[in-house]
C-alpha cells in the first residue's frame, strides 16, 4: 500500500464530517443514552465514528477478510439502530449481538486455545465450550467498550493505546508474526484522526462505532496470537490489554446484580463517570474541559499497564499479577468515589 493511501485517509474524514453535519442524520440525540448525554459539553456531536471506520474497513482491507468485514458492517448497523433509538430494547440487541458474533467466530474459525491451565484448556478442547467461550469473550468486550463513549477520547485513545502496544513488541522483536501489519496501520491512523475530534467533544463512535472497533480489536488480538504460535504470546498480555473495557462490564453486571438494580437499564455508576463527577464536584477544572481531563487521567491510570505488559509479552504470572493489581485499583478508586460522592442512580 503506497504513502498516498494514508494520507487520503483525514480528506475522508472531512468530506464524512462535514457531509453529516449538513445533512444531520448522525447528530447524536443525546437524550437517548444516559452514556452519551453524561458529561457533554456539545448538545449534538455528530456519531460518526462507526460510519468512517465502515468505509475505511471497505476501501482498505483484503478480499480475504469477507468474514470479518461482514460482521463488522451488521455489527455497525446493529449499533446505529441503537444510536438513533430504532432499537431500544437492549435484550433484543444482545441476542442481535450474539448471533453476528457466532457468525464471525464460528465462520473465521477462531477459538480462544490456551489459558495456561490444564483444566481450562481441557474445557477448551471442546468445540461447542470453545466456541461459546469466544462469544461469550467478545459480548463482554463489545459491550465494555460501549460504556466507555460517554467521555470525550476515552474509547478512542484506549484502542489507541492497544496498537500502539502491538507496534512496539512487533517493533522490538523479529520473531513476531506482524499479522494484516497494513490493515492495524490503516486502523491506528483512522483511529488518531477520530480521537482528535473526539477529545473536543465534536464526534463520537456511538454505539455502532464503540461494537466496531472493539469487534475488530477483539478480532485481531486473537489472530495476532494464532499467527504466532511459534512463539509464546501469553494469553495475559492480551487480557491485560483488554481488561479495563472487560472488568467494567462484569464489575457493572455484578454490581448491579448485587443492588438488584435491571442489568440492562444504563446508569451513572461506571467508573469513568464517577471520576467525572467527583472533579466536577471538587471544581478542580472548569465544566467545559472537565469531560476529557477525566478521560486522560483514566488513560495515564492505564498507562502503566500497557507499558509493563507490552515489556512482559511471555510472562504469563507476571501478567496475571499485573491484571489483579489494576482490578484491585479500580475497585479501591471504585470505593473511595463512592463513599466520597452520592451518585444519582
Amino acid at each position: 500500500m503506497n504513502n498516498l493511501s494514508f494520507f487520503l485517509l483525514l480528506p475522508l474524514f472531512l468530506a464524512i464530517y462535514y457531509t453529516f453535519r449538513k445533512i444531520g442524520f448522525l447528530n447524536e440525540n443525546i437524550n437517548y443514552s444516559v452514556h452519551k448525554k453524561f458529561g457533554a459539553t456539545n448538545k449534538s456531536p455528530l456519531i460518526i465514528g462507526g460510519i468512517y471506520l465502515i468505509i475505511v474497513v471497505s476501501l482498505y482491507f483484503v478480499k480475504d477478510l469477507i468474514i470479518l468485514k461482514l460482521s463488522l458492517i451488521f455489527i455497525y448497523f446493529l449499533g446505529l439502530m441503537s444510536d438513533k433509538n430504532i432499537l431500544s430494547s437492549p435484550k433484543i440487541r444482545i441476542i442481535l449481538q450474539i448471533l453476528i458474533l457466532f457468525f464471525l467466530v464460528f465462520f473465521s474459525n477462531l477459538t480462544i486455545d490456551n489459558l495456561e491451565n490444564n483444566f481450562l484448556n481441557n474445557l477448551l478442547d471442546n468445540k461447542i465450550i470453545n466456541l461459546c467461550f469466544t462469544i461469550f469473550c467478545f459480548a463482554i468486550l463489545v459491550n465494555g467498550s460501549n460504556f466507555l463513549d460517554g467521555l470525550n477520547g476515552l474509547l478512542s485513545g484506549y484502542y489507541l493505546m492497544i496498537i500502539c502496544s502491538i507496534f512496539y513488541i512487533c517493533a522490538n522483536n523479529d520473531s513476531i508474526l506482524f499479522f494484516h501489519k497494513e490493515e492495524i496501520q490503516i486502523i491506528f491512523l483512522s483511529l488518531l484522526i477520530f480521537f482528535i475530534f473526539n477529545i473536543f467533544g465534536k464526534v463520537y463512535l456511538g454505539d455502532g462505532g464503540s461494537y466496531l472497533i472493539a469487534t475488530f480489536i477483539g478480532f485481531y488480538l486473537i489472530e495476532f496470537v494464532s499467527s504466532n504460535l511459534h512463539i509464546h504470546i501469553s494469553p495475559y498480555y492480551i487480557a491485560a490489554l483488554l481488561w479495563y473495557p472487560a472488568f467494567e462490564n462484569l464489575f457493572s453486571i455484578s454490581r448491579r446484580i448485587l443492588g438488584k438494580n435491571n442489568v440492562s437499564e444504563p446508569d451513572k455508576q461506571h467508573l469513568h463517570q464517577m471520576i467525572f463527577l467527583y472533579l466536577k464536584s471538587k471544581k478542580f477544572f472548569k465544566m467545559k474541559f472537565l469531560n476529557t481531563i477525566s478521560s486522560m487521567i483514566i488513560l495515564l491510570l492505564n498507562l502503566p499497564i500497557f507499558i509493563s505488559s507490552s515489556l512482559m509479552v511471555t510472562h504469563s504470572e507476571k501478567l496475571a499479577l499485573l491484571i489483579i493489581v489494576n482490578i484491585f485499583l479500580y475497585i479501591l478508586i471504585y470505593n473511595f468515589i463512592s463513599k466520597n460522592l452520592k451518585i444519582e442512580k
